[in-house]
């Protein structure tokens, strides 16, 4: 895919642009975390009660954020190297997924977003640096659950993000083509796999990721609210992975 622009487009398209028309994507993959829910302040307090209780201090989501993109058995291994408890910290974590998620909203437009396109019949997937088992009861916290035909995570691959094995293994799942695909992300880890796999690749300014750095890459798209979407699944554009 080439772009001859050195920064993506950055849409502010009318948002009455009718969502009716046919969406121009097979399949849409979402990332989870900074894309489709505010899950960031419960993932770093998860984390902190973990982490405190060996390194005697609280860690800041900016210094979280290096070690995020496996899935969060390969974090801890990562900031615990020499550590003798890995199963019982694995376990804790997921007890701690479960008991507090109560504040894991999808972002605003997202669930409309998505069960519009459920009930379209786009086939509907999420792709998560975290494991299968954290990415399903985020999901599920943010009430999406039923929205997505497969749950994806980073410990069901061999290759994490950006390598794009996780996606091509949900399009081959969904027998779409990678032309035929759109994946949306937060991080320029996302950009990169989706690029990598050869599909049309949305980064979202609302996340995690700094704005700046995802133009960098040069995402197909650099949208700022989830309604830009819309433009981008059902706007009259002449190819599936035009840049404007």
């Amino acid at each position: 895919m080439t772009n001859d622009r050195t920064t993506p487009p950055s849409l502010t398209p009318d948002r009455a642009t009718t969502s009716a028309s046919p969406c121009r994507f097979e399949a849409v993959l979402f990332d989870l975390d900074g894309t489709l829910a505010n899950t960031f302040p419960t993932v770093v307090r998860i984390f902190n009660q973990i982490l405190e209780k060996r390194t005697g201090r609280s860690w800041t989501l900016e210094e979280l954020i290096p070690y995020f993109g496996p899935p969060e058995t390969v974090i801890l291994q990562r900031l615990f190297p020499e550590g003798d408890d890995a199963t019982q910290m694995i376990e804790e974590f997921y007890q701690l997924c479960r008991e507090d998620g109560a504040e894991i909203r999808p972002f605003e437009g997202i669930e409309p977003l998505v069960r519009r396109l459920r009930a379209s019949q786009v086939r509907l997937g999420v792709y998560s640096g975290a494991s299968t088992r954290a990415a399903r009861i985020r999901v599920g916290q943010a009430g999406l659950l039923d929205c997505f035909e497969e749950i994806l995570g980073g410990d069901a691959v061999e290759r994490h993000k950006p390598d794009p094995e996780g996606l091509l293994r949900l399009l081959e799942q969904f027998q779409v083509a990678p032309t035929g695909a759109l994946y949306v992300g937060d991080m320029i880890a996302d950009v990169l796999a989706g690029q990598r796999a050869g599909m049309a690749t949305v980064a979202v300014s609302w996340g995690a990721g700094a704005r700046d750095d995802l133009a960098r890459v040069r995402p197909d798209y650099l949208i700022d609210h989830p309604a830009d979407l819309e433009a981008i699944l059902h706007g009259p554009l002449s190819s599936p992975v035009e840049t404007l």
